[in-house]
């Protein structure tokens, strides 16, 4: 019996590790970022990570100055799909639940179906590039009719960088 404990205590801090593990591509991103919206200068996206629950996850949180929109995202790792995840919330009401994967300095966002308030969908997939410690840029591409297509570009410098 003490063995059959054992094992299952050993397999849940594995599992443990694995999770933290996953997340480390967001060791670079953890704490906050101002972001400069391309094409537009009086718009800005405050943002901040921050590792929960002992580092299993990644809260995301962010603010579209000076606008009311807000939205939170939680990045985790799904063990039912064996897949990075992630689902974002935000303050109209909207929703959406996809997967990330991530590469050489970047972090891949796959295609995914934002569901508005009001059951309008948007088909979008983004990367994010991590130039440096204190700078990374997102962009992001929708796709319509088929095609997928520029939406927007961020670059966001770290909120207390000198």
């Amino acid at each position: 019996m003490r063995a059959l404990f054992l094992a299952v205590l050993l397999a849940g801090c594995a599992t443990s590790a694995r999770a933290d593990d996953a997340m480390a591509p967001f060791a670079p991103l953890i704490g906050c970022w101002h972001g400069a919206f391309e094409g537009n200068a009086e718009i800005r996206d405050d943002r901040c990570f921050e590792p929960m629950l002992g580092g299993r996850y990644v809260r995301d949180t962010h603010a579209v100055q000076p606008t009311s929109y807000r939205g939170e995202t939680i990045y985790f790792t799904d063990v039912a799909r064996s897949a990075l995840a992630f689902t974002y919330y935000s303050s109209d009401g909207g929703m959406s639940a996809g997967v990330w994967h991530a590469e050489e300095g970047a972090l891949v966002f796959e295609p995914h179906t934002y569901v508005g308030a009001d059951g309008a969908t948007l088909r979008m997939r983004s990367r994010w590039t991590i130039e440096s410690a204190d700078r990374f840029v997102t962009t992001s591409e929708v796709e319509r009719d088929g095609a997928w297509q520029p939406w927007g570009r961020i670059t966001y410098t770290r909120a207390n960088a000198p």
